[in-house]
């Protein structure tokens, strides 16, 4: 009977990670996600030393060790309101151009499967999602900056999009030295997708000045693979501490945009480690705070300067597509997380959370980041679990990303410039046990 019922959460497993390769996301911590599933977004994410489900792998893969056999599946709605604007008049232009961003909503599915093979040794794998560059303005606000658009009969660059998504599938390997000590390894298969749109204004800046791979092409996907590798401990009754460390996941170019991408269309998934404490006061009672250190500034394509102002664009940087060319300007971030978990009873749980982040760019580099406006820092979160029975479990989370704003009174256009952005998601997910 336990045989059949593993193959089943297989076979729902499976169908989850065709999901997670088509999955897209939108800008939270950077281009990560907060957390990973209902259980770690209730709790802001810190849960590097407290797993909560079999998507732990996704932060911690010692966490493995720790958990029941289960299959977890939730679904995201994830809600990002972002605008940005830049002011022409300065520069002879009529109006203000301020658009926001149609595409509002976007579906995330995140999840994972553990099964004990022995009292020590746990297999697992975690499927999630990252993502930060799906916008879509369908008034280009390039155009009427750089003096296009039918001001001039010059014919319209169109629709300014941006859509890209990421899915890690991380299997994993957990084993319990001893019953305080957790080791776990993950190796991360990456797959990505990317396409662009409305990026004309920028083509005389490529390397043959035409920009054939720059925008307007169709999907293009990249591969790759890293390693993450963690420990649990508990160090006392009350306290158990936890550390995970990420490679880089080395991806294949998008060839397609090889003209906009430094490195000739380079996309790595960048390195983190994350660090944490998990209290235990009570017995029914959890409080964790993770730090979590996440290194944009080694992926060159996202941590290139953009556009700088000057008597003509680029300033002091390559043509773009080339090593040293123009990116987004991101600097390393770190994440603070405080998580809250309280067991109401057995069958019902509650959870809170709290997190606040560097953001990745200043005003200076706003230009660029007009297509990845990754300006939020502060999340609130909120979740609990249901069990209707011992084998089945209901899972809730909700989190809002307060609204923020950079701005500049001279962007690389010469003109002054602004970007906003707020967040709501509401996520559901069932997990199996058995």
């Amino acid at each position: 009977m336990k045989i059949m019922t593993v193959k089943n959460n297989l076979v729902v497993f499976l169908s989850l990670i065709l999901l997670g390769i088509a999955s897209q996301a939108s800008a939270t911590t950077g281009y990560f996600a907060l957390g990973y599933g209902p259980k770690s977004n209730g709790m802001a994410g810190a849960v590097v030393a407290a797993p909560q489900d079999a998507t732990t792998s996704a932060v911690n893969p010692a966490g493995m060790s720790l958990i029941e056999e289960r299959a977890d599946f939730s679904l995201m709605l994830f809600s990002p309101i972002r605008e940005a604007a830049l002011d022409p008049r300065v520069v002879g232009g009529s109006f203000e151009v301020r658009k926001k961003s149609k595409r509002d909503f976007f579906v995330i599915p995140n999840g994972g499967f553990k099964y004990q093979l022995n009292d020590q040794l746990s297999w697992g794998i975690s499927v999630y999602a990252n993502g930060g560059m799906n916008t879509t303005y369908t008034r280009n606000v390039f155009d009427e900056t750089m003096g296009q658009g039918n001001k001039t009969g010059m014919a319209n660059t169109g629709t300014l999009q941006i859509d890209m998504g990421q899915g890690i599938i991380a299997p994993t390997l957990s084993y319990q030295i001893t019953p305080e000590h957790s080791f776990g390894i993950a190796p991360l298969i990456g797959v990505q997708y990317f396409k662009a749109k409305g990026l004309g204004n920028f083509q005389g800046f490529t390397k043959n000045q035409t920009g054939t791979d720059l925008t307007n092409r169709t999907y293009d996907f990249a591969y790759g693979a890293g390693i993450r590798a963690g420990w649990i401990g508990q160090v006392h009754p009350m306290v158990t501490l936890g550390a995970s460390a990420s490679s880089k996941i080395y991806m294949t170019e998008f060839h397609q945009y090889s003209d906009l991408f430094a490195e000739n269309g380079g996309f790595d998934i960048p390195a983190n480690f994350t660090t944490g404490i998990a209290l235990h006061p009570r017995s029914d009672l959890t409080l964790s705070f993770d730090y979590e250190r996440i290194f944009y500034g080694d992926v060159k394509s996202i941590a290139n300067k953009g556009p700088i102002l000057g008597p003509a664009i680029p300033v002091g940087q390559s043509v773009l597509g080339a090593d040293n060319g123009i990116g987004f300007g991101w600097d390393d971030i770190d994440v603070f997380r405080i998580g809250l978990q309280y067991e109401v009873n057995q069958d019902l749980t509650l959870r809170a959370g709290y997190s606040w982040n560097d953001r990745p760019f200043g005003g200076d580099q706003l230009l660029f980041n007009v297509i990845a406006p990754a300006v939020t820092n502060k999340h609130m979160t909120f979740g609990l679990s249901y069990s209707p029975s011992e084998f089945g479990e209901w899972n809730l989370s909700y989190q809002h990303a307060f609204k923020e704003h950079v701005s500049s009174e001279q962007t690389a256009f010469g003109v002054p410039g602004s970007l906003s952005m707020y967040q709501n998601a509401f996520e559901i997910g069932y997990s199996w046990k058995f």
